[in-house]
């Protein structure tokens, strides 16, 4: 029997994968038929945690730190990708490592972070789980603050630094695994300008990202993964360097993201819609052969569902707003967004440790 990935308690470590895929369970919907159960996947998870670690009140702080643990534990990811969170200083550590040491605890996983220097207690982080990834490289800022500005003198990533990682995965050995092996993979969390007013550094930011993914990446041997809160919607304007590299055949980007499906809970009263889904992805399509029918689908909670559908949809109704402000309050005002990414060729052999 061929096993996967920790579960949340140390005792029942090492189950089967088809019984612990929760999300093959959770959203079976979403999941072909052909990959329900496999072992060959990296699951990423990137969120917004709106100014976590960044205090209100003891007690408010307490609960939320309590409810998110509680969230990361079932998503369960590989590796997440976090923005605006608290870093370590000289006189703290950062919000994130009391996270991973209370979801390693947990038996979760065992899960390491690294965050950007910029950005305060909006900082961009990774943590992920060193039981199926090891970085390759030391996780660090893709280049240093304020090193990409716009003629009026501004920085085009607005003080928030993308950050970088190479990692390598491991896939299990066994029956349905065959051979094991081992994948590499770039990834770099990123943090964009936000508000209107922020539109020409947003375009600034996405030629630099481009031209990255164009001449540097490639230098190294790896897919790359570039994920986190862009702040405007997959078809907007300020994108025209990443529709490009789509337009190409490089990237994929408009593909990938569902512009229909929403991630940043802020309601547009006057048109009943959400503003957007802003939490994007673009990926390499070196290796990329996109499974029919999916996209990266936000993680949208069942009494979410529950009250839109009870609405006939209409997102201004009173149970929605007043759902949407709890949800807000309590834990954030962006959701997860999940994606799986599955290897149906063989990976190459895995070098002896």
């Amino acid at each position: 029997m061929v096993t996967r990935r920790s579960s949340a308690t140390p005792q029942a470590r090492n189950v089967v994968v088809a019984d612990n895929d929760g999300y093959s369970f959770a959203v079976d919907d979403l999941v072909p038929q052909q990959y329900r159960g496999t072992d060959r996947y990296l699951d990423v998870i990137q969120w917004n945690l709106e100014w976590f670690g960044a205090s209100k009140s003891t007690e408010w702080d307490k609960t939320r730190w309590n409810l998110v643990v509680g969230i990361l534990e079932k998503l369960n990811a590989d590796l997440f990708v976090f923005q605006e969170v608290a870093g370590p200083t000289e006189t703290r550590s950062g919000v994130i490592d009391a996270v991973a040491a209370e979801l390693t605890a947990r038996g979760a996983g065992e899960y390491v972070v690294d965050y950007t220097r910029a950005g305060g207690e909006q900082r961009v982080a990774m943590m992920w789980d060193r039981q199926w990834l090891r970085a390759k490289s030391e996780v660090a800022e893709l280049f240093k603050r304020g090193e990409h500005k716009l003629g009026d003198g501004s920085d085009a990533f607005a003080g928030r630094t993308p950050l970088y990682g190479w990692f390598t995965g491991k896939l299990p050995t066994g029956p349905s695994s065959r051979a094991g092996g081992s994948f590499d993979f770039q990834m770099l969390g990123v943090h964009l300008k936000a508000m209107a007013d922020g539109a020409a550094q947003r375009e600034e930011s996405a030629k630099v990202l481009a031209k990255w993914m164009r001449k540097d990446a490639p230098k190294v041997d790896a897919d790359v993964l570039i994920m986190g809160d862009f702040n405007a919607p997959p078809g907007d304007a300020c994108w025209a360097p990443f529709h490009k590299l789509e337009d190409e055949g490089r990237a994929g980007f408009r593909k990938i993201n569902d512009p229909s499906d929403f991630s940043y809970l802020w309601l547009d009263n006057k048109k009943d819609r959400y503003l957007s889904r802003i939490d994007l992805t673009v990926a390499s399509t070196s290796s990329q052969t996109r499974v029919a029918g999916t996209l990266a689908k936000t993680v949208r909670w069942k009494p979410i569902e529950e009250v839109i559908a009870a609405t006939q949809g209409k997102l201004t109704d009173r149970q929605v707003t007043a759902l949407l402000k709890q949800i807000k309050d309590a834990i954030s005002d962006h959701l997860p967004v999940f994606s799986r990414f599955y290897f149906t060729k063989p990976a190459r052999p895995a070098r002896p440790q």
